[in-house]
């Protein structure tokens, strides 16, 4: 079966043009179309260059259907203008259905269970990149769209029950260039000898490939409460390396997809003025007998994730939120671990502060910390709204970490001066 990543946008965007002008009922007053488009400048002050000078363009189309329902088309565009080919995708493309007791949502979709703000452990449906100062300054953390079916019963005590089937394995973004890196340091060990890294094998399209997951959520005092399961295949590959005799003694780094059972529970409530949420996973991936020897650079181990934190609006209006963040498989960045050594649990504090001192003028300050080794990312952001419809965004991250420290590594592609201009429409 062919992967539905790779049919081109136009084929989308025909065959939903097509399933909307066979509904009964629907009309072109009913439609609305959002977007925006903009230009993001960022230039590296540690590597002396330009890291990213795009022009960006989302759209979203939204009919209401004949019965009660609607469809949802969404579209992103990129153009690099400092190198690297232009790129156009559907984003979440589906339909929806709504009866007395239950929701329908088939097509490509984000599917997010999380409570957290930021990072959310149960969420993982979707695939996601490993965190980056980036992706947690805009807010990128939700995932790549899968195609699947949504369907959720509403129960009469008040809570409900949903039901997700991922039609398509869909891996997460990044693995390749961490594996390269890990490769890179394998071969300076051995005085420049190369490794190669195998390129996993597709996960089979026999039907195996579909994930499923469950949830239920419920009122428990004034928090909600809810509990997930998920049943797929882990978004990057396990890695070993392989040993040869003679020289060089290692010939590649080998992969292969795996599935893994997900465990959640994440509650989200108020106590007082201020908001409460945790979440917690249990992730079991499936053994690989070749992870128990010396050169496995995944684990065989089943990993905990949690994530405890708060928030408070004071009268001024400043908000601010902290949580702590336990991962037992790891860096949060780099799901791979030093060849033949342990998985190293790491704890993370992440604050949030948001400030709007007048209308139209917005400040946000993010700042991660490693607990275990002390480094810090932080980032900032002033976003002024000119109209409604146009906005400037000015932002600084910088990286403080000693030499040894995990995110010492980020230091040249994270300490970022940043500008940018959004027209929406």
């Amino acid at each position: 079966m062919r992967s539905l990543r790779s049919v081109p946008a136009w084929t989308w965007v025909a065959v939903l043009a097509l399933l909307l002008a066979m509904v009964p009922g629907a009309s072109a007053q009913q439609a609305t179309v959002r977007g925006n488009a903009g230009y993001q400048l960022a230039y590296g002050y540690e590597s002396g260059e330009i890291a990213e000078s795009v022009l960006n363009i989302e759209l979203s189309l939204e009919q209401r259907l004949g019965f009660d329902g609607k469809l949802h088309i969404g579209f992103d565009g990129l153009v690099p203008l400092n190198g690297g080919d232009a790129r156009f995708d559907v984003g979440e493309a589906y339909v929806d259905w709504y009866f007395d007791t239950t929701d329908w949502r088939v097509g490509r979709q984000v599917i997010n269970w999380g409570t957290a703000d930021g990072f959310n452990p149960t969420s993982v449906i979707n695939p996601r990149g490993a965190l980056s100062p980036a992706a947690l300054a805009k807010g990128e953390l939700e995932g790549e769209p899968v195609l699947a079916v949504q369907g959720s019963y509403y129960l009469p005590s008040g809570g409900s029950l949903t039901g997700v089937a991922v039609a398509e394995f869909v891996p997460a973004a990044g693995a390749d260039d961490m594996l390269a890196a890990i490769a890179a340091g394998v071969s300076a060990g051995l005085g420049g000898l190369p490794v190669d890294v195998e390129r996993p094998a597709p996960v089979p399209s026999d039907g195996s490939q579909i994930e499923w997951a469950v949830r239920g959520d419920w009122l428990v005092g004034n928090h909600n409460v809810y509990v997930s399961y998920f049943r797929g295949w882990d978004d990057y590959p396990a890695a070993w390396l392989e040993y040869t005799p003679g020289m060089p003694p290692v010939a590649k780094i080998a992969t292969q997809y795996r599935r893994v059972h997900e465990f959640g529970l994440a509650t989200a409530g108020t106590i007082g003025g201020a908001g409460f949420w945790t979440e917690l996973s249990y992730a079991v991936p499936e053994k690989l007998a070749v992870l128990d020897g010396p050169g496995a650079i995944s684990s065989n181990e089943g990993y905990v994730e949690a994530v405890v934190g708060a928030d408070y609006t004071f009268r001024n209006g400043v908000m601010v939120s902290g949580q702590v963040i336990y991962n037992g498989g790891g860096s949060l960045l780099m799901p791979y671990k030093e060849p033949g050594a342990a998985a190293q649990p790491q704890t993370y504090l992440l604050g949030i502060a948001r400030y709007s001192p007048e209308v139209g003028h917005n400040l946000e300050g993010i700042l991660l910390a490693n607990a275990t080794d002390g480094g810090i990312i932080a980032a900032g952001r002033y976003t002024y709204e000119m109209t409604q419809a146009v906005k400037l965004t000015a932002g600084l991250s910088h990286v403080m970490a000693d030499a040894g420290a995990e995110f010492a590594a980020l230091k040249s592609a994270a300490n970022l001066v940043t500008a940018g201009v959004e027209v929406s429409f």
